[in-house]
């Protein structure tokens, strides 16, 4: 691997690289800044020679190397400090920023981007919606993904914080415990009832509903049962429709407790032990950020009734 020159990146050169990100294509790039797309593909390679380093892959979409994501992360955090550096510039005093109001200052908002699992947007995450709404100086981008596997969208710089099942944190973030999210282990009775012995549910039978290949906690629960292999699974990747699946008798699954109270189906706690409790915590990027700082106390009075 080439070693980077100790040398000053152009923020234009910087912003066209993070554009293409974006887009997805130079071409995309180059209509979002305005310059054609010749421009916006020499700021790039001249970025690329000044770093000494390949910083995307020119596939369709464009996708990011190690390199560049060390990259796009930093350019991630100049977008966020530039713009509230600019608000200042518009007179933006400290009660107003508290309130979330733009007033007369700059005319483009500035971009969250945020990682979220699919439980969490499907229940204690909404009332960040109303907040957002009041915050005419800022848009959300909501990236979905699984709470086991969202830090390297933080690492890469993709998002600038996520939530993420882990406590530990990664260099340059913080990271701040929401609270913890109960699932619980139920089968609509009709379902459980044609797989019993007895009393108990023949888990090693009774047809099960996962999320998605990131989703482990259908197994988890099997494992503790002492169950090695594996039932008759359908896989639903979405909150609202899998807690439908499970509630129509497709399958068992593991459903969020904030969740049942929705639901109208006759269901059926299956185990001796059939709850999951998994923790949530919050990470983000390490910056003096008065708009972070806004979405993180958001994420904190949400996440108040999580259980």
């Amino acid at each position: 691997m080439h070693l980077m020159h100790n040398c000053f990146m152009n923020i234009d050169h910087v912003k066209a690289f993070a554009a293409a990100v974006d887009e997805g294509t130079v071409e995309g790039a180059a209509y979002v800044l305005g310059i054609t797309a010749s421009a916006a593909s020499q700021r790039i390679r001249t970025l690329e020679s000044r770093l000494g380093q390949v910083l995307i892959r020119r596939t369709n979409p464009i996708t990011v190397t190690e390199a560049g994501q060390a990259i796009l992360r930093y350019a991630r955090q100049v977008e966020l400090l530039e713009s509230e550096a600019l608000d200042r510039l518009h007179g933006i005093d400290a009660d107003t920023l508290g309130r979330g109001r733009s007033g007369a200052g700059r005319s483009e908002p500035t971009v969250l981007r945020v990682g979220v699992n699919a439980d969490s947007m499907a229940t204690w995450f909404r009332p960040i919606f109303a907040e957002a709404a009041d915050w005419d100086d800022v848009v959300l981008r909501i990236e979905m993904v699984d709470q086991d596997k969202a830090l390297p969208l933080l690492a890469s710089g993709e998002v600038l914080g996520t939530i993420t099942s882990t406590a530990t944190g990664g260099y340059g973030t913080t990271v701040a415990e929401l609270g913890t999210m109960r699932y619980v282990a139920v089968a609509e009775r009709s379902l459980l009832d044609r797989h019993s012995t007895g009393t108990e549910a023949d888990l090693t039978r009774l047809p099960v509903v996962n999320f998605g290949q990131d989703d482990d906690l259908q197994f988890e629960f099997l494992r503790r049962c002492g169950i090695d292999g594996r039932p008759p699974m359908s896989v639903v990747p979405g909150s609202a429709e899998f807690a439908a699946a499970v509630e129509v008798g497709l399958g068992w699954g593991m459903v969020p407790v904030m969740q049942l109270d929705g639901l109208d189906a006759d269901l059926v706690e299956i185990g001796a032990d059939p709850h999951i409790d998994v923790p949530l915590y919050w990470h983000h990027w390490t910056l003096a950020s008065d708009k972070l700082a806004r979405l993180t106390e958001a994420l904190r009075r949400a996440a108040a009734a999580m259980r």
